[in-house]
């Protein structure tokens, strides 16, 4: 192994020593700085709720109460000449507004107090009702003909068709001379609230202002938030954005068409659409909120079992918003009502057993989720008739609304810090494996100074630790092709190599229509030697005429080749007869002239050559030209060697 150099240890500690202090900073300010703005964000709920409880509800004057009645239609029945007729035994005592889930038609019997006159209104502070028609009665007059005014709303007709062109129910009182008798007839097929009151004008300006301010806060910030996140998940192309985006959306619809305000906004003319838009937008918020929890807790990962749960329930959203549009409105809203209680309760068990198993963004999302949860268990309890509220529920959605946007948020921030720690961490890691690997090379750069052998063994050694597998495999592939390439004996190309090259030199000649020229050698009387000096000489002599070889030639284009035994070739591209002959004459005479040493005895070596040349024209040309060149050899041979024949083919 290689060591390190002292200073880059010291280097490399005080490196890890500060990323640690930082880590450790880091940890502590998030630590700290979360439960500053946690307690930020709960004393913002707080003041919230202050404002809310003391802007609801200022003038208004409720005008069901214990002397009020109402009538259930379950005849045909359903007109207010029969209503007006009706016995007082037919009629029942109000002890709620509240009636919950009920499709069939309700009379109520209001009786307006004696300074009500067209200087007040009259508010139904719930949107989604389907059907709501106002019968204004002289006191003495039991005639349907006799009625002062009949107004008829509900979001089964068109926003224009309203009285009054306001996202609530409201209606105002026409003028008359005597008393005045309100019958009011409700249908709906979801939810049926009749929270009915009776407002001054200029008291219900103030009330609609402050209302209104509260409101265009409210969504002012819903679309700063969701823009923001927009924003980051174009930039980040993190789908955790993506599904908070989507919560938030569906949230604030959900709680707009609650309110009529989308009706009033967006779809005034879509009467069918405003009857299922509070079930859909309810579906969408539960299958965004837990994708969101989903991802942001890494349930898939870290708790399997958790995250099969929530994608049984994400199925079941589907399915349901597939039957939104096909089954009844009223069994759909009983179970909308019942899914988002399960779903509800799942995502906040979830969170706090997360929180419990040690994981900090969970303890801020169960914040948010018991905010939100307590709020809609108000709501929901409201819309059963399981309680009564003195202010409209969609007020406590709202404001808890917000907490619960302000702790996701928080949640998400400690998310992406935690995030950014971890690629931190890991980018110190990727950074001690660089410095490794750079000390690694420098080291490699110094084995290679030392001698063949433990270079050899020490590159392999290294490349085993540093290089990957494909590498290995490479470099023992390129070693094995130049062993197969080359003569062990006289370390030029072998046989092998020479078949390779005369083929590729062929091919090239015939493209560039240049000369290619054979020279085939062979030393005379290589057998004598071997029998009267010994293999071991005529070895020699073999090692000795390859260095004469590579004396004489010296383009780096040309190659020289043992093609067996004594027999050597060389192969000249770009090279014409008489140049090849000429260098096949100073081989010839160099080695005549260059005598062997061997065990103190003096061996004189000649050798013979056949040298041809040719433009090659087809692929099988070259093995012709081989053979003709081997002719050649021959020719010279049978002339009494040490002498070359050349010849053109």
């Amino acid at each position: 192994m290689i060591d390190q150099q002292p200073g880059n240890q010291d280097e490399d500690e005080q490196l890890e020593k500060a990323t640690v202090d930082h880590d450790n900073d880091d940890r502590q300010t998030s630590k700290y700085g979360g439960a500053w703005v946690a307690g930020l964000i709960a004393l913002l709920g707080v003041g919230i709720f202050w404002f809310v409880l003391s802007t609801s509800g200022q003038g208004e004057q409720a005008l069901l109460n214990s002397q009020s009645q109402v009538h259930v239609v379950t005849n045909d029945n359903d007109n207010i000449a029969s209503i007006i007729d009706l016995p007082s035994q037919s009629w029942t005592n109000i002890d709620s507004s509240n009636f919950s889930l009920s499709s069939k038609p309700h009379w109520f019997k209001v009786a307006l107090p004696e300074t009500a006159n067209d200087q007040h209104l009259i508010e139904i502070s719930f949107a989604n009702l389907d059907y709501v028609d106002l019968y204004f009665l002289p006191d003495t007059c039991t005639k349907e003909e006799c009625a002062a005014a009949v107004y008829r709303s509900g979001d089964k007709l068109s926003f224009a068709e309203r009285e009054v062109l306001h996202d609530q129910l409201v209606f105002p009182i026409p003028k008359s001379k005597t008393p005045l008798r309100l019958f009011i007839r409700v249908q709906t097929q979801g939810s049926l609230k009749v929270p009915i009151k009776l407002w001054s004008n200029e008291e219900y300006i103030q009330y609609i202002g402050s209302h209104r301010v509260f409101i265009g806060v409210f969504y002012g910030f819903m679309v700063a938030i969701t823009l923001i996140n927009l924003f980051l998940f174009i930039t980040s192309r993190n789908p955790i954005t993506l599904l908070y985006t989507g919560y938030i959306v569906s949230l604030s619809l959900m709680l707009a068409t609650s309110q009529g305000l989308s009706y009033r906004f967006i779809w005034p003319n879509a009467e069918g659409w405003q009857q299922q838009a509070i079930l859909f937008f309810s579906a969408t918020m539960i299958f965004f909120s837990t994708s969101f929890t989903a991802k942001v807790l890494r349930l898939k990962h870290e708790h399997p079992n958790i995250h099969r749960f929530f994608n049984a329930v994400r199925i079941v959203i589907v399915i349901y918003l597939v039957f939104t549009f096909l089954l009844p409105y009223s069994l759909i809203a009983e179970t909308i009502t019942l899914l988002i209680l399960m779903a509800m309760c799942l995502v906040l068990f979830s969170n706090i057993y997360v929180a419990i198993k040690g994981n900090p963004v969970a303890l801020y999302l169960s914040a948010a989720w018991c905010s939100l949860i307590f709020s809609a268990l108000l709501g929901i309890a409201d819309s059963l008739n399981w309680i009564s509220l003195n202010l409209d529920p969609s007020y406590l959605l709202m404001s808890s609304a917000v907490i619960e946007t302000l702790f996701m948020a928080l949640g998400l921030a400690m998310l992406f810090s935690q995030q950014r720690k971890e690629a931190r961490a890991a980018h110190r890691v990727a950074q001690q494996q660089k410095q490794k690997a750079i000390e690694a090379k420098k080291g490699l750069l110094r084995l290679q100074l030392e001698s063949k052998e433990k270079l050899e063994y020490a590159i392999d050694e290294r490349t085993y630790e540093l290089e990957i597998a494909i590498r290995e495999l490479n470099e023992a592939n390129h070693e094995l092709e130049r062993k197969n390439s080359i003569d062990s004996l006289t370390n030029v190309a072998n046989r092998r190599m020479y078949d390779k090259r005369i083929a590729a030199e062929a091919r090239r000649s015939r493209r560039e229509k240049t000369p290619l020229a054979i020279v085939m050698l062979d030393l005379d009387h290589f057998k004598l030697v071997n029998d009267t000096f010994g293999h071991q000489c005529g070895d020699e002599a073999l090692v000795h005429f390859a260095e004469i070889l590579k004396r004489c030639v010296k383009r780096p284009s040309d190659l020289i080749c043992r093609y067996g035994g004594e027999e050597f070739v060389l192969i000249l591209p770009n090279t014409d007869i008489k140049g090849a002959s000429v260098l096949a004459e100073n081989i010839r005479s160099t080695t005549e002239n260059s005598p062997l040493q061997c065990e103190q005895k003096q061996i004189k070596l000649t050798v013979s050559a056949g040298v041809t040349c040719r433009v090659i024209a087809s692929d099988e040309e070259y093995e012709l030209l081989h053979a003709f060149a081997d002719k050649l050899l021959y020719q010279a041979k049978e002339s009494g060697r040490n002498q070359i024949v050349a010849q053109d083919y």
